[in-house]
């Protein structure tokens, strides 16, 4: 096993058999030379033969021969023998594909996709032989679904514009579209072409009087149903006359379907709603819901299983269900709803097909291998993936069951029907900081959720004498974080955590959620939201948020700034803010903030500020430490406070703006101010305060690009102790979870570890006493007419760039902007280093969506 610089306790690496191939242009993989670590903490040891792709993998089917697999991957169509790992024909699509976009046209023997054009961001079909044929230049905006083809027809839900596109299968002429519900994602075709059946992400459009929210910030944005905690939750499938063009019937299953197969011999049809885990069955004869088959594989039920994609067997007995959050391919009984077995895949599975003779499955895998880009080690790096298609003959009964054995190992998880009952909660054992079980008694009842932006681990640390850091990359060393550095010398230095989100849409969902839903992962929100403040429930997982497990216990929660939305300020505004905080300002009612998800509204600090890089922390701060100073006269403190700091995500060298060092200054003397100020309050002694980034996205580590700073301050806290252990954002979670003993989100933070090294039963309540950092908090960018060469351009370039949203700036130029304003222009950028693991992240393929 390769061992990564640093790391002590990890179990989780991908593992490809096969022998090694040579990767040419062009040409899939059998293996990878560097495999990584997934920081779900699963293991990923996929069953079959192998082909890895550069980028990510959409859509997969088998071709006329058993030996051809078409692949939609990032960029480009692909026909490939999976036999012979060869490639006989690879299409450029000149944009991106859409989710499960691909069907292999027998007549024709063609193949036929659905692709976004890059830059009109039209939905487009095609036809693919040694090149492509364009049949329909535009059928809508953004994105597109899983497409059916029968009879003289097909059928291609596009998912933003709430519409099902009919054209004819050879020609391509437009037959016609028709409404669906919001965000339609797949369609079925009976054989003869005259019935469509479309699931619909969002279910039926809401009415008055329904509670409901939008989908984005749009004020034309589609209004779905919601439950008490502001998450979807309801799905619908829509029958359409093909020949009549009109919506026969709609009827309602459970949250988020996608994929679907429909068995028109036994007119069943069986839809997966991949938010519920659950495959419901339809019975296209009475037109009503007949089952709902629970995707439960394990003892543990808990969410996050998954379901995305589904495919028969010819003799309707079986299906098997591809499940994007337990890696695996399950088998289950049609009639019963028994699942059979599993078959371990590559990660994240998101499309399957049956071979013609029904011998083998096809299991396309959307992260496939994790990060990487071919075999070059310095054109690595985190925002590239490397997609997987793996063929695998169907199983016998013995083979399939050591299959299953694996699955559950890579999951940690005991199959469903194994061991005995759960271990029972000892409500005798002595208090401990992080207890072993929720429920039994702790020594904490209060905790603190700072939630910081994009820094990684090097950026920041690397100048520590201690840990495994690498000075070289250090961008914000002592001079500009002290109050990071102090706290992590004077508490415990986790030189071994991982952001598990790439970005902000999904980076925030792990931190609050402890789980990423299908929607979001695709993504498939392209068009509709960027959903990293709440602003669409589409991708809020159906387990809830952190403050929803603490209210479902009896625990008093206060948010500030997480998932509040947006407070659109102009960014020239910062510096009046700044002048405002250094006279002494308390901006006590400065904002009212709303909060898209309504619920939250209820414990949200409504005076302050949501996302924005205009406002800085250490006017957030004074907001904050005025509650603190009530909570220390009332004598009561929220038992879970969630606090967002965003500054250090800066605006990079934006003439005239704060400069990225004055950013980050702002954002660690806030940081420092809000720990202190806690550390001397009455509750200081039942206190534990986790601060993490969303996300490492914006800078180099020498470990991996998704190592991030993160830190643990309690009185329990192993002082000057250095934890190496593995943890990632589902860690933080777990362990607030075991302290306030609150109910698991999901099956990730079910099976991740804990921060238990990181504490001890033994209290120091020694305060922490903040400093100032010697970086100015004032200082700003020069103006274009002072620059020359590449800081002009730097500077140029981010002028263009939208700060207003995270993540609206384009992640590479951003980073080399920051490292040559502050590493120095003539200083060369570092090497892409080899990653440890690839997080689930919007990558490159994505820049299009």
């Amino acid at each position: 096993m390769r061992k990564v610089s640093g790391m002590r306790t990890i179990a989780i690496w991908v593992a490809w058999s096969g022998l090694l191939w040579a990767q040419s242009a062009g040409r899939p993989v059998r293996n990878v030379t560097d495999p990584g670590v997934v920081t779900t903490r699963q293991s990923i040891t996929p069953a079959g033969v192998p082909a890895v792709f550069e980028g990510r993998v959409y859509a997969v089917d088998f071709g006329r021969d058993p030996s051809e697999v078409w692949v939609a991957t990032a960029s480009q169509i692909m026909r490939i023998d999976w036999r012979e790992n060869k490639v006989l024909a690879s299409i450029p699509i000149g944009g991106t594909p859409g989710m499960q976009s691909l069907r292999f046209d027998e007549n024709s023997g063609r193949a036929l996709a659905a692709t976004v054009v890059r830059g009109t961001r039209a939905v487009e079909f095609g036809a693919f032989t040694s090149g492509k044929q364009t049949l329909q230049a535009s059928l809508g905006k953004f994105l597109a679904g899983s497409i059916a083809i029968a009879g003289q027809v097909a059928a291609i839900p596009l998912t933003y514009d709430n519409q099902l596109a009919l054209v004819e299968r050879d020609s391509g002429k437009l037959r016609g579209v028709v409404k669906t519900g919001v965000a339609p994602f797949a369609a079925v075709l009976n054989r003869s072409g005259t019935v469509a059946w479309v699931s619909n992400w969002g279910g039926r459009a809401a009415g008055a009087g329904d509670r409901a929210a939008p989908t984005g910030y749009d004020p034309r944005a589609d209004r779905i149903l919601v439950d008490q905690r502001g998450v979807a939750n309801m799905g619908t499938v829509t029958r359409v006359d093909v020949d009549q063009l009109t919506v026969t019937h709609t009827l309602k299953v459970n949250a988020h379907p996608n994929a679907m197969v429909w068995d028109e011999k036994a007119e069943r049809l069986y839809v997966a709603s991949s938010n519920r885990d659950v495959i419901d069955v339809v019975d296209t004869r009475t037109m009503k819901t007949a089952a709902a088959y629970a995707v439960r594989p394990f003892r543990e039920r808990v969410p996050g299983i998954a379901p995305t994609a589904i495919v028969l067997e010819p003799d309707g007995k079986r299906l098997w269900i591809a499940c994007g959050g337990i890696n695996a391919v399950v088998a289950m009984n049609t009639r019963t709803g028994g699942i059979e077995g599993m078959i371990p895949t590559a990660w994240y599975p998101n499309s399957l097909a049956l071979s013609g003779d029904g011998k083998r499955l096809a299991i396309g895998a959307l992260l496939g291998a994790g990060s990487g880009w071919r075999d070059a080690p310095s054109k690595r790096f985190v925002h590239a993936y490397r997609g997987a298609v793996n063929v695998v003959d169907l199983p016998d009964e013995a083979h399939l069951a050591s299959l299953t054995t694996a699955v559950g190992e890579n999951n940690h998880l005991a199959l469903a029907g194994t061991g005995g009952p759960p271990a029972r909660v000892d409500t005798k054992r002595a208090p401990a900081a992080v207890p072993r079980r929720s429920g039994e008694p702790s020594l904490i009842e209060h905790v603190v959720f700072i939630i910081k932006e994009n820094r990684t681990y090097d950026q920041v640390f690397g100048d520590l004498k201690k840990g495994n850091g690498d000075p070289s990359l250090v961008m914000f060393g002592e001079d500009v974080t002290p109050n990071q550095h102090r706290l992590a010398e004077q508490f415990v230095l986790l030189d071994n955590f991982y952001a598990t989100g790439g970005n902000s849409a999904d980076g925030h969902q792990w931190i609050t959620q402890a789980n990423e839903n299908a929607y979001a992962m695709w993504p498939g929100y392209a068009g509709r939201s960027y959903p990293f403040d709440g602003s669409d429930p589409l991708a809020i997982s159906e387990g809830g948020f952190l403050w929803d497990a603490a209210l479902s216990r009896g625990k008093t929660v206060r948010v500030y700034g997480e998932y509040a939305g947006i407070t659109r300020v102009a960014q020239p505004k910062r510096h009046e803010y700044l002048a405002r905080w250094k006279q002494g300002e308390e901006f006590a009612n400065e904002w009212n903030i709303t909060a898209p998800i309504a619920p939250l509204n209820r414990i949200l600090a409504r005076n302050y500020p949501a996302y924005t890089t205009a406002i800085p922390d250490v006017v957030r701060a004074r907001i904050f430490l005025k509650d603190v100073e009530k909570w220390e006269g009332e004598g009561k403190m929220p038992n879970l406070v969630m606090v967002q700091l965003p500054s250090n995500h800066t605006n990079g060298t934006l003439a005239g703006a704060s400069t990225p060092k004055a950013m980050v200054a702002d954002n660690d003397m806030a940081l420092g101010q809000i720990v202190e100020a806690l550390t001397h309050t009455r509750f200081w002694k039942k206190m534990a305060i986790f601060v993490v980034e969303d996300d490492a996205q914006n800078g180099v580590d020498h470990v991996d690009g998704h190592r991030t700073v993160a830190l643990a301050v309690s009185p329990y806290t192993k002082r000057g102790h250095i934890d190496s252990t593995f943890y990632s954002h589902q860690s933080i979670l777990k362990t607030i979870e075991l302290m306030l003993g609150l109910p698991t989100l999901s099956l990730f933070d079910m099976i991740a570890t804990e921060m238990r090294e990181s504490f001890t039963d033994s209290a120091d309540a020694t305060p922490y006493q903040a400093v100032v950092p010697e970086q100015s908090l004032m200082e700003r960018n020069p103006g274009v007419t002072a620059l020359r060469g590449a800081a002009l351009k730097g500077a140029r370039d981010s002028a263009r760039m939208k700060w207003e949203l995270p993540d609206a700036a384009p992640t590479e130029r951003l980073n080399r902007i920051l490292w040559g304003s502050i590493r120095g222009w003539d200083v060369p950028y570092p090497a892409a280093r080899q990653a440890a693991f690839a997080p689930l992240s919007l990558d490159v393929d994505d820049d299009d969506r």
